[in-house]
């Protein structure tokens, strides 16, 4: 392939980003949409599978069922003169590789927050049903404002598919060896739970500045993870608290059902330890004041602000529950269109859905909901005629395992698709939209963010039901989640 090549009529090839032994990642220009793409060419060739375009094509389509803040998004696929390809979305930033060999080890702050991020793409993906399989640092991308991406979510699975694993010559498309789980170096080819073995060691890797298993080469290491058990991370890394050691050494089990068996449970842990985290890093509490004094009960004192950071603690949150703390008044999404905030105001939970959520959301003590509409508007990069809406509500629990349990219901229970879609009233105020909103094509995303859990449902102003639309309404409501929440507030 060379710069200037038309894929498929549509994607200019920009400049190569890396090879494979399997072919190329190039940067790309869609024509179409006017963005740049990351585009993956898989060169087969001499792989005798007559079914592997029917398994490219049902893995693709798995990974395209993931949408997270943390995971790159597939957005095309298909095949050009006999080379497979995969459209992804460009992330800017560095690899986990990169930062590591920039420094290492990590702090355990840093360590324990990218992990959780990790940990939570593995979430989306396995409740998409799809697995990995090559979860490793050089398959997260940290941006240059901290994000966390992984990226190749199914296609490393695809590529572990088309070898026969057995033979030792084709052990690394099988996992990287100093992260992959052992069972996917034998005739298994593992599961979920293979995932968080990988997250374990790189867990590892960041908090100790290497793997957990080391050789002169890749069938030593592999060698090594089938016979021996991890070494303890406290032998590289001594002083770690103890939750985070033990959580490492169980995601390292040789035995998958030794392991974690989801990665909601990791999560959970990973979560309590950034709390923890959180609370010990917090500056000490100052000497308590001298008895007050006549003098000092007359002088009024202006009021303290809050922390712009305070909603990270553990106890300890101070943001405002209004429009203006937890909602932008802008945001750009990956398409680059923009969107306005035209309607805000709070509510009562038992308006966010039918009677049934509301009693969900009462026995979490949510009595509130900060609610938010959002128009698409005219620019360089979009020009609607009938714009794409934004529908956010922001609810507020006491502490954030309560609204970790609610997402659950509110992302993937009862209330999934009940919320009320709210439109912008005529004159000033919100409205919940009638009927035939709920019956045109929408799509929705949900974030959680400490005790927070923010839910965006998008659609467009002429209620389509064409299904070519989801990727502008999937990239508005994504990028309205993820912005909406206490980072807001800025004291």
């Amino acid at each position: 392939m060379e710069r200037g090549k038309l894929i498929a009529d549509r994607y200019e090839l920009i400049g190569r980003l890396g090879r494979g032994g399997m072919g190329e990642v190039w940067a790309a220009r869609d024509r179409v949409l006017h963005r740049e793409v990351a585009l993956k060419l898989l060169d087969l060739d001499g792989i005798a599978q007559a079914d592997l375009p029917r398994r490219f094509e049902r893995e693709a389509v798995a990974a395209a069922q993931i949408v997270h803040p943390n995971v790159a998004a597939l957005y095309d696929r298909g095949i050009h003169d006999d080379v497979l390809f995969l459209v992804m979305e460009k992330v800017d930033g560095q690899t986990l590789t990169a930062r590591l060999q920039a420094e290492s080890p990590f702090p355990l702050t840093r360590a324990v927050a990218i992990a959780s991020s990790v940990c939570a793409a593995l979430e989306a993906a396995h409740r998409a049903q799809v697995i990995h399989y090559d979860i490793k640092p050089h398959n997260v991308i940290v941006t240059g404002d901290g994000l966390v991406k992984v990226i190749d979510f199914g296609i490393a699975g695809f590529v572990q598919a088309a070898f026969t694993v057995a033979r030792s010559s084709q052990l690394t498309p099988a996992g990287t060896p100093e992260f992959g789980a052992p069972e996917q170096f034998l005739t298994e080819r593992g599961d979920e739970r293979s995932d968080l073995y990988a997250l374990g060691g790189m867990l590892f890797a960041m908090l100790a500045g290497r793997p957990p298993f080391t050789g002169h080469n890749s069938i030593a290491v592999v060698r090594r993870k089938l016979d021996e058990e991890a070494p303890p991370l406290d032998a590289f890394r001594p002083g770690l608290p103890p939750e985070v050691t033990a959580l490492v050494t169980e995601l390292l089990e040789r035995d998958p059902d030794r392991r974690p068996q989801s990665a909601e449970q990791v999560q959970q842990r990973l979560q309590a330890l950034l709390a923890s985290c959180a609370a010990a890093e917090a500056p000490t509490a100052a000497m308590p004041p001298p008895p007050r004094t006549r003098l000092m009960d007359d002088t009024r004192q202006a009021p303290r602000p809050p922390s712009p950071d305070s909603w990270k603690s553990a106890s300890t949150d101070e943001t405002p529950f209004t429009a203006d703390a937890l909602l932008p008044r802008r945001f750009t999404n990956d398409l680059d269109i923009e969107f306005a905030r035209i309607a805000e105001d709070t509510r009562l939970s038992s308006e966010a859905g039918p009677s049934d959520l509301a009693g969900e959301l009462a026995r979490r003590d949510c009595t509130e909901v900060v609610v938010g509409v959002y128009a698409e508007q005219p620019g360089p990069h979009a020009t609607p005629e009938n714009p794409v809406y934004v529908s956010i509500q922001v609810f507020v629990f006491p502490d954030a395992a309560t609204a970790r349990d609610a997402h659950g219901y509110l992302g993937d229970g009862g209330g999934a698709w009940r919320l009320t879609i709210w439109s912008a009233r005529d004159g000033g105020g919100l409205a919940p939209c009638p009927d035939k909103v709920h019956r045109s094509f929408r799509w929705r995303y949900s974030q959680r963010v400490h005790r927070y859990v923010t839910v965006a449902l998008a659609y467009r102003a002429d209620l389509t039901n064409d299904g070519s639309i989801r990727p502008w309404l999937a990239a508005a409501s994504r990028k309205a989640a993820v912005s909406a929440g206490p980072q807001n507030h800025h004291g």
